[in-house]
């Protein structure tokens, strides 16, 4: 049963660890304001026992849609590890980590073609990438509304070049019967059976009309398109999604500000050309600004790399740094009030001893 829902021996393994036989294991399939609907061995909504919580140092801890969790008379108490997990700093200025999908495999990144409706963006993609190498999961760009487009193929290839080792599919959702291809076909490779993929994107690109085409039904409510041509985005819960040959889809709702929860290593591996391209430069530390002998810097007075993409790349590096030396501070700031907490019940403690001696 657990194996149609994406088991597999990493998660086994920690059961065994894990060694509570009491506890029964599912995966959580939504999430929706402090309570988890979760199926598998149990089926139903949960909670998290007030041990989890109180155990859980931050919301990254709690159960995001993807976990396996272990389950005892509908209390959640115990997730297990992830195999990976899509995270951003959470919204607003706080630097928090959102878990926004868990034990995913494959991500799709969901943009839209068209002059009204076109959402196609190479730097928020490589923001979106930057996320997903992190996470651990496999980058595929989906390029929705093909019917909009004068040159759907041209629009793809020209990504394709800015994007290498990523596969860039086009796909009309709305209209899979107007000569291009469908969603079945252009997405089927990466829907295996037990394997879990999550659409990713921006409101209105379209991602419930692909759930609702990939699972052969209105599954997911999608509104009326806009004068701008625009649909308007439905989906305000993520939920993990049965599609029928066997592959688990997460839907999750429009992102409209997305700030990975990434470090160096991820923005290297979303821009593996840039990084290939400095192993050449005569300086291992060379910042690609105007130093002798420069590989990346030759590659752009070439035409071989975009000075748009590696502009991008050093934006991204900066970002990143920024934020970790923010998450340094707060990590800090945190520890320090978490033994002040233990502090004050400890001298609590000790008075209370004291009356009553």
């Amino acid at each position: 049963m657990l194996v149609r829902f994406g088991w597999n021996a990493f998660f086994e393994e920690q059961r065994e660890r894990l060694g509570r036989s009491d506890l029964q294991f599912a995966r959580v399939v939504e999430e929706q304001r402090g309570a988890w609907r979760v199926a598998g061995e149990f089926d139903g909504w949960t909670e998290v026992s007030g041990r989890f919580r109180h155990e859980s140092a931050s919301g990254a801890d709690f159960p995001a849609v993807g976990d396996w969790v272990g389950v005892s008379a509908g209390i959640i108490h115990a997730r297990l590890e992830r195999k990976s997990t899509v995270s951003r700093k959470a919204a607003g200025r706080a630097v928090d980590e959102q878990v926004v999908a868990a034990n995913v495999d494959t991500i799709f990144l969901v943009t839209a073609l068209g002059e009204a409706t076109s959402d196609l963006n190479p730097r928020r993609l490589e923001r979106y990438l930057t996320m997903v190498w992190e996470a651990g999961a496999v980058p595929v760009v989906v390029l929705n509304k093909a019917d909009l487009s004068a040159d759907p193929e041209g629009e793809a290839e020209s990504l394709r070049s800015r994007l290498p080792f990523v596969d860039v599919v086009t796909v009309s959702a709305l209209r899979d019967d107007a000569g291009l291809k469908g969603c079945a076909t252009s997405l089927g490779p990466y829907l295996q059976p037990a394997q879990t993929v999550a659409l990713v994107g921006s409101s209105g690109v379209g991602k419930s009309t692909i759930v609702n085409r990939l699972l052969g039904s209105e599954a997911q409510r999608v509104r009326d398109i806009a004068a701008d041509g625009r649909g308007r985005h439905t989906t305000t819960a993520r939920q993990l999604l049965e599609l029928p040959g066997g592959a688990l889809l997460i839907d999750t709702p429009g992102m409209r500000e997305l700030q990975p929860w990434a470090d160096e290593s991820a923005v290297e591996s979303a821009f593996d050309d840039i990084a290939a391209l400095a192993l050449e430069c005569r300086f291992t530390d060379c910042m690609h600004h105007g130093e002798p002998d420069c590989a990346v810097a030759a590659a752009v007075d070439g035409g071989r790399l975009d000075p748009d993409r590696l502009e991008h790349y050093r934006r991204l590096l900066r970002e990143m740094a920024f934020e970790e030396r923010k998450r340094d501070k707060s990590a800090a700031a945190e520890h320090k009030r978490r033994w002040k907490q233990m502090h004050q019940a400890q001298k609590a403690l000790y008075t209370r001893r004291e009356r009553l001696e």
